[in-house]
């Protein structure tokens, strides 16, 4: 055996950081254990890539992201939903902005809750969930009573569904805003956005750009809401569902990545529902079509979304600044997000 200068063999070396590695192999993998568990329950083949486990954000990360428990807000207002609304007519239907998981919590609801009153006052086809409340899941809470969506609002008593409303991370939803604006519009590039607070590289562009960018949204041809900017719509968006009268429930976009089970029984049970015996995961992107490109799947949004790094690596130190001094900090609270 060959020694070092204090008196350790090579052998005895090599074994301590054998020992040392396989100890934060292991530290890992209870880290990562509650998300594994969740993707297997979901027929994710984990070995198929062996490298997705390296991947997977650790739940302390979350933890200190989102806290360790899921947030719904509305819980308190399940009872007057039940006792005020007839149980044979009720629903379930989605609410939310743009980029935040509407599509997804439909996709759960439909898969897993069902309205056993509904299904007895009608037939057992009418499971009561819907794909989007019935003045349109995307528009202003203010537009309820005052607007029949499109698709599957007409013929429905609006005050008979039970809203569910998904909220996301504002710093991160930006994000999302930029890779995917929908109907929202404003002046911004790839290099600079979110761009709250407009730059050179901004000026450069539109030598005219107000100091702070505003953002509009067209809803219809007719309806348009304009904001101070892109955390102007997510602040007036929630702040005005924040403090509505009426039964609802806001759930986080995280907490159908980290919490699906636990926080769809809830919600189904708020509405008077019973679950499916065997939960239904959804897996790929529950967005379809092209207006939806580059929507995350189940285990690349885990990933992007437990990532502290990636919540405000695009957004710059003046957005983060404006960001701290406006965002509504009653909401911010409310959903346990904290300021970077």
């Amino acid at each position: 055996k060959k020694e070092n200068a204090s008196g350790n063999s090579e052998t005895e070396i090599v074994e301590d950081a054998t020992t040392t590695t396989q100890g934060a192999d292991n530290e890992r993998q209870s880290e990562v254990q509650q998300y594994i568990e969740i993707l297997q329950r979901a027929g994710v083949d984990l070995s198929a890539d062996p490298e997705l486990v390296k991947r997977l954000p650790l739940r302390s990360e979350v933890a200190d992201l989102y806290g360790s428990e899921p947030v719904i807000i509305g819980l308190d207002t399940c009872k007057a939903f039940r006792e005020t609304i007839d149980p044979g007519d009720a629903y379930v239907g989605p609410a939310g902005m743009f980029n935040t998981g509407t599509n997804l919590m439909s996709s759960y609801l439909g898969n897993n809750c069902r309205l056993p009153a509904r299904q007895k006052k009608h037939d057992k086809g009418q499971t009561g969930m819907r794909w989007q409340v019935p003045w349109g899941k995307h528009t202003p809470v203010s537009w309820r009573g005052r607007h029949v969506a499109t698709a599957g609002g007409k013929g429905v008593v609006q005050t008979d569904v039970l809203p569910v409303v998904t909220i996301k991370d504002p710093y991160t939803w930006m994000g999302s805003m930029c890779r995917n604006s929908y109907s929202a519009n404003w002046r911004h590039v790839k290099e600079h956005c979110p761009n709250l607070v407009a730059n050179d590289i901004d000026r450069k562009k539109w030598h005219h750009i107000p100091d702070v960018v505003p953002v509009n949204v067209r809803y219809t041809p007719e309806n348009a809401t304009h904001h101070e900017s892109l955390l102007g719509l997510w602040n007036d968006w929630y702040e005005e569902w924040h403090r509505v009268s009426f039964p609802r429930l806001i759930v986080r976009f995280e907490d159908l990545l980290f919490h699906p089970e636990e926080v769809l029984t809830q919600v189904c049970q708020c509405a008077g529902g019973e679950m499916k015996e065997s939960f239904s995961y959804t897996v790929e992107s529950a967005k379809q079509g092209q207006a939806h490109k580059g929507s995350s799947g189940m285990i690349s949004a885990m990933v992007r979304y437990g990532n502290p790094q990636k919540r405000i690596s695009d957004i710059t130190e003046d957005d983060l600044m404006f960001v701290k001094k406006t965002v509504d900090m009653d909401v911010m609270k409310a959903f346990n997000y904290k300021i970077a």
